[in-house]
């Protein structure tokens, strides 16, 4: 007879995670991926936009608001190990600025223990509290294999 697990979360469990995000940050995530847009690097042309300076890459303030979601599986100290199953609905509601401070949250929203599944809102903010990137996380919790 297999072991039953529960979801080791509840619906408004949370983690954060605070980074200030500096032109190093750009540059380095820049040569992992090869995005060297004139919207991180050309601080002439980015004057002539609506933004009036460089931003980061999108996928980078997505990539550090994944760290809230490892956080919190430290935090909950789980049995079971868990990993990410996908992220629904991401949107980059505004730009994100060379030194801007950005937090990162990731709360519960709803459970799925039937497939052993956990919604998460992942919502970063900046510094003036403004929103900057909006998903929703899915978390798998994975209940090892029967060993009969």
């Amino acid at each position: 007879m297999s072991k039953k697990y529960e979801l080791p979360l509840k619906v408004g469990d949370s983690c954060q995670f605070v980074k200030t995000v500096s032109e190093s940050d750009v540059y380095l995530f820049s040569g992992i991926t090869g995005d060297f847009s004139q919207m991180h690097f050309n601080e002439e042309f980015m004057k002539t936009t609506q933004y009036g300076t460089r931003i980061v890459q999108g996928v980078l303030t997505f990539a550090l608001s994944c760290t809230a979601s490892t956080n919190l599986q430290i935090q909950m100290n789980s049995p079971i190990p868990s990993a990410s199953y996908g992220y629904d609905h991401l949107r980059f509601v505004k730009p994100v600025f060379f030194g801007d401070t950005i937090t990162c949250t990731e709360t519960a929203a709803k459970l799925d223990p039937e497939n052993m599944k956990v919604y998460l809102d992942v919502v970063v903010t900046n510094q003036r509290d403004e929103v900057v990137l909006v998903a929703t996380h899915i978390l798998k919790f994975l209940p090892p294999v029967d060993e009969d």
